[in-house]
């Protein structure tokens, strides 16, 4: 995928300045001009995707018939912002890793021009999963995330809990699942692009998309909708590992991710009361039907930790009990104390 990409401002430093960063996008061919009279010259010869433009290059209205996508890049001193009331819209002054995501954005969903491009290498997914509540699940999600990072891989994190605890370090900002799941249904929508615009960096600058922000929306989305989700983030080559962090009941999410998971991890904690809902866990069908690539990590070990003896899942883990240290700190010790078995995960 290259977009060919205009970018029109009569200040030089800022064309400089955003150019340059820009350049470090392999999804873009990227041209500047200074003067209105030079982008139309050069639309006359070019067929842009793109072009961002300062309103205030010319004083009369720029036609941008030949362009897919004109990008009006105002600001509040700019005067002639009102000629372009059709155009898409992005802030002028703000990070330039923003301005590219909402351009991405706006090309995916506005352009009218949709291609679906397979740069799929090998994607595998990891489901992490657990029928206990409060057993640590998003922290080993994260962990493998992490330590999959470190690795060489690009991991990307998706929650799809139906209250997202991993909110606490990737602060929810926009809808993200939501959002994928009614890109992946719209034939007009470039997923590749989508996904693009709505990845961010969050804790040790994994990347993420935002989950569910209201219980109303984890029940409208089906399993098979998420199934065309992972399908769709695995045709766009933005990963090659996805790290799914699942709610603790079996819906028809949980299913269809367990269904097309490569590895599932389950976290334990120890407890009578965890031993009890872990061979009950045991005893359903889905664990039969996917028990071969099932692995468990024990949380919160201490040295009398007891776990549930009838668990024949290949252990990946055993992470020590760390109190009240704050989540980010958990997962340095994680590391540390190579309390994970990284490659067991990966290879499974």
């Amino acid at each position: 995928m290259n977009i060919l990409l205009a970018i029109a401002d009569s200040n030089k430093e800022y064309l400089r300045k955003i150019s340059e960063e820009l350049q470090g996008y392999s999804d873009l061919t990227i041209y500047v001009y200074t003067s209105a009279d030079k982008l139309e010259n050069a639309m006359e010869n070019e067929s842009f995707d793109v072009v961002m433009f300062d309103p205030d290059l010319s004083e009369s209205r720029i036609n941008f018939s030949r362009v897919k996508m004109p990008i009006c890049l105002y600001s509040e001193e700019a005067e002639n912002t009102s000629l372009y009331k059709e155009c898409a819209h992005i802030s002028k002054h703000q990070r330039i890793s923003k301005i590219y995501k909402d351009m991405i954005r706006a090309y995916a969903e506005k352009a009218g021009y949709s291609y679906e491009s397979d740069h799929a290498g090998k994607m595998s997914v990891v489901a992490v999963y657990s029928p206990i509540g409060g057993s640590g699940k998003t922290t080993v999600a994260l962990a493998i995330a992490d330590l999959a990072a470190k690795k060489g891989k690009k991991p990307l994190f998706l929650s799809l809990e139906a209250l997202c605890s991993a909110d606490a370090l990737n602060p929810y900002q926009e809808p993200g699942i939501v959002a994928l799941a009614e890109a992946a249904a719209d034939e007009s929508v470039n997923f590749e692009l989508k996904m693009k615009g709505l990845m961010k960096q969050g804790v040790n600058d994994i990347c993420y998309v935002e989950g569910f922000e209201r219980l109303a929306d984890h029940k409208a989305v089906s399993g098979e909708e998420i199934e065309d989700v992972i399908h769709k983030i695995q045709k766009s080559g933005v990963c090659d590992i996805l790290i799914i962090d699942l709610n603790s009941g079996i819906g028809s999410i949980e299913a269809a991710v367990m269904k097309i998971s490569d590895t599932i991890v389950v976290t334990e904690k120890p407890g009578e009361l965890c031993s009890m809902k872990m061979q009950l866990f045991l005893r359903q069908g889905i664990v039969n039907e996917y028990k071969k690539k099932m692995l468990v990590v024990h949380n919160f070990a201490e040295s009398n930790s007891s776990y549930c003896r009838q668990n024949a899942f290949a252990e990946a883990g055993l992470i020590h009990n760390y109190g009240n240290l704050q989540m980010k700190n958990i997962l340095h010790a994680i590391e540390k104390n190579g309390e994970m078995d990284i490659d067991r995960i990966l290879e499974s």
